[in-house]
C-alpha cells in the first residue's frame, strides 16, 4: 500500500550535531513554534537546544554541543 499523502510532505529543517557527552552524531529539528532547533542525545537524551535568530545567525548545517 502506496502513501497517497507522501507528495505533499515537507520536510522539517534539521541541523547536524555532535553531542559531546556520548560522543554520538544526530540531527535535530525546528520546534513546531519555529524558535529554535531542539533534540535530545540518542544515548543519554540529555537536550540540546539551539535559538533561531533572525539577524546575525549562524549559516552552519552543523554544530557540536552536550
Amino acid at each position: 500500500m502506496t502513501d497517497q499523502n507522501a507528495s505533499h510532505r515537507t520536510e522539517r529543517p534539521s541541523v547536524g550535531v555532535h553531542f559531546k557527552c556520548c560522543n554520538v552524531y544526530s540531527k535535530i529539528y525546528v520546534n513546531h513554534s519555529g524558535t529554535v532547533y531542539a533534540g535530545h542525545c540518542p544515548r543519554c537524551a540529555a537536550l540540546l537546544e539551539i535559538p533561531i535568530v533572525n539577524e546575525g545567525g549562524s549559516s552552519s548545517q552543523f554544530f557540536s554541543g552536550s
